[in-house]
């Protein structure tokens, strides 16, 4: 996927080679996928299908992203729609459309310059593409370790995320080493992301809740986002999609982390070692509890204090 990514990013920057010529293709219908083409009496073994798309010059074409044994990337386009004059379908017909420029031929991007930018290319390799909410998981962790400097060590940490299918918890897994398999990372499938960080030896910690960002872009990324998902879209919807991808990365990137993330601090109930916001911590007898073990041990919370 990080592959595919670095080309729709270069398709979409207009890094390509056109060629624009009909070939001959040999192609395996039982995978769907090319296996090589022709040009200039030149054979091209495909080696990789990156990529599988809807034709833009009608609903029944399709086109092929494919990488071909000496590492160029090139676009084939199947015409299946050509209609002759009798309205009967004509033969299958195949144009290879473009290369796409190697990366030493291509602009990188601007957010890939300082070293600490760069710290997230060891993540988006780990999780196989760079996107908006690994993004999210990196400056969480980096926030919640600012936060809590007394923490003796990373092993002491464990994480509760309100979310179990956000690219966040990669980050969060490659970045602190608390993962689902060790239990230092528990997830709630509440589809939010709301994280939180604390120390299981000294029970207290924070919880960084995401704020609402406008991207300005809403309309435009769910609708590409959408055809992406429903197997629909275009290599040009897939480029245009990476494009905005970017653009949140890079905004993310340069946003200081309060604006991204709201912080409360939390400490953990004595009795049941659930963690709560300080808000919703009793104090009984100096023992930070939360109010169902309070009121099952007082019986009432007449002797109960807010901290």
């Amino acid at each position: 996927m990080l592959e595919m990514e670095h080309e729709l990013r270069a398709i979409g920057n207009g890094q390509a080679e056109w060629i624009k010529q009909t070939v001959h293709v040999d192609y395996d219908n039982k995978s769907q996928q090319p296996l090589g083409f022709s040009n200039n009496g030149q054979y091209n073994k495909v080696i990789k299908l990156l990529g599988t798309f809807k034709g833009n010059l009608s609903p029944d074409d399709l086109s092929y992203l494919v990488k071909t044994v000496d590492g160029n990337i090139y676009h084939l386009y199947l015409h299946l729609s050509d209609f002759n004059s009798f309205h009967t379908l004509s033969p299958v017909r195949w144009t290879l459309e473009f290369r796409v420029l190697k990366k030493r031929e291509a602009i990188g991007l601007p957010f890939w310059k300082s070293t600490t930018h760069m710290r997230l290319e060891g993540v988006a390799d780990f999780h196989g593409d760079l996107c908006p909410e690994l993004v999210l998981g990196c400056k969480a962790c980096h926030m919640a370790i600012r936060l809590l400097p007394k923490l003796d060590s990373l092993k002491e940490l464990i994480v509760i995320a309100e979310n179990d299918n956000s690219p966040a918890l990669d980050a969060i897994q490659f970045a602190l080493g608390c993962t689902l398999s060790n239990r230092k990372l528990r997830t709630i499938d509440n589809n939010k992301h709301i994280y939180l960080f604390a120390s299981a030896v000294a029970g207290y910690g924070v919880k960084l809740s995401l704020k609402k960002i406008c991207f300005n872009d809403e309309n435009c990324f769910n609708k590409f986002e959408k055809k992406i998902v429903g197997a629909c879209a275009t290599l040009n919807d897939a480029a245009s999609y990476q494009k905005l991808s970017d653009d949140r990365v890079e905004r993310l990137m340069n946003m200081d982390s309060e604006e991204v993330f709201a912080v409360e601090n939390v400490r953990r109930c004595l009795v049941c070692n659930d963690f709560l916001t300080e808000s919703l911590i009793h104090v009984n007898n100096g023992f930070p509890m939360c109010e169902s073990c309070c009121l099952d041990i007082t019986g009432n919370n007449s002797n109960v204090v807010y901290q």
